[in-house]
């Protein structure tokens, strides 16, 4: 035999052996991929519901800033004509589409039941509702008008 083939024999197993340690420590286990992988979904999860919930504001303030000047004219027009909130729905002619409000009203009584009207007329509460949203406040509507 030849000299040449004994070193050649020392020489392949160093580097096996180190090929085989180098391939023991490279790399992830098992374990640590299955915690990134857990981690990687919950950070992803709480991401997707602050994008659901920040949608969900923004739909119900465009809801809102769309329903609110309805209202806010629909309280001016029975301020200025108190006799319009007996009618029960209102139409607002000078706004786009011309949306109709339901109007209801209650005289308010004092703690007792007692009637708390004066000379200028009777205190009454409003409540207007367009679309679901409501708006309240209180009126005194002079007895002749109502």
């Amino acid at each position: 035999m030849h000299n040449y083939g004994n070193k050649c024999h020392k020489a392949c197993r160093t580097t096996a052996h180190r090929f085989s340690r180098r391939k023991a420590t490279a790399g992830f286990t098992l374990l640590e991929v299955l915690v990134s992988l857990i981690l990687g979904t919950l950070i992803v999860g709480g991401v997707m519901g602050v994008i659901s919930v920040s949608l969900q504001f923004i739909q119900r303030v465009e809801k809102k800033s769309a329903v609110q000047p309805v209202l806010e004219a629909a309280a001016q027009e029975i301020i200025l004509y108190p006799e319009k909130a007996k009618e029960g729905i209102l139409t607002l002619d000078e706004l786009p589409g011309e949306p109709s409000v339901k109007v209801t009203t209650a005289t308010v009584q004092g703690p007792d039941g007692y009637d708390i009207s004066n000379r200028a007329g009777d205190l009454h509460r409003v409540q207007i509702d367009y679309q679901g949203n409501l708006l309240e406040f209180s009126l005194i509507i002079p007895r002749t008008e109502f």
